[in-house]
C-alpha cells in the first residue's frame, strides 16, 4: 500500500466518524447533550452504580472532563448520586427517568446512523468491509 492509500484510508474513516457524531448531535440537540454525554449516561444505564473512577477508566478521559459532564447532567435532572452505607467516599451513580429518555433516543439515533452508513451498501459489500476493517484493526 502507498502512503497516498494510508492517507486517504486514514482521511475517510475519520469523515466517516465526523459524520456520525454531527448527525447524532443534531439528533440530541432537543435533549440538551451532546454524544459523549449520551454516552455516558448509556454506561450508567447499562451498570447502574458505577462510580466516576469507574467511568474514567472506561471512557479513558480526563477525571475533571468526566467530572464535568456528570455535573451537568446531575444538574439537568438525568443522573442522581447515591452514597452507599459501606463507602462515603464514592458516590454510584444512576440514571433518572428522564436520563433514561435520553438513553432511549440516543440508541435509536445510533440505530438510524448505522442503517444510514451501511445502506449504499450489498450484503455482500457490508461483509467484504468487516473483513477489511477487520485486517486492519
Amino acid at each position: 500500500m502507498t502512503e497516498n492509500n494510508a492517507t486517504l484510508i486514514s482521511s475517510l474513516i475519520r469523515e466517516i466518524n465526523i459524520k456520525e457524531q454531527s448527525v447524532l448531535s443534531a439528533k440530541l440537540t432537543d435533549f440538551g447533550v451532546t454524544p459523549h454525554q449520551a454516552i455516558l449516561l448509556s454506561l450508567i444505564a447499562n451498570k447502574p452504580g458505577l462510580i466516576q473512577k469507574d467511568i474514567v477508566d472506561i471512557m479513558q478521559r480526563k477525571a475533571a472532563t468526566v467530572s464535568a459532564f456528570l455535573k451537568k447532567l446531575e444538574t439537568d435532572g438525568l443522573l442522581t448520586r447515591k452514597i452507599p452505607a459501606n463507602n462515603t467516599r464514592n458516590k454510584e451513580l444512576f440514571i433518572t427517568d428522564k436520563g433514561q429518555v435520553v438513553v432511549d433516543a440516543f440508541n435509536a439515533a445510533r440505530e438510524d446512523v448505522y442503517a444510514q452508513l451501511v445502506a449504499p451498501l450489498t450484503a455482500t459489500q457490508q461483509n467484504d468491509l468487516i473483513e477489511l476493517l477487520r485486517a486492519i484493526k
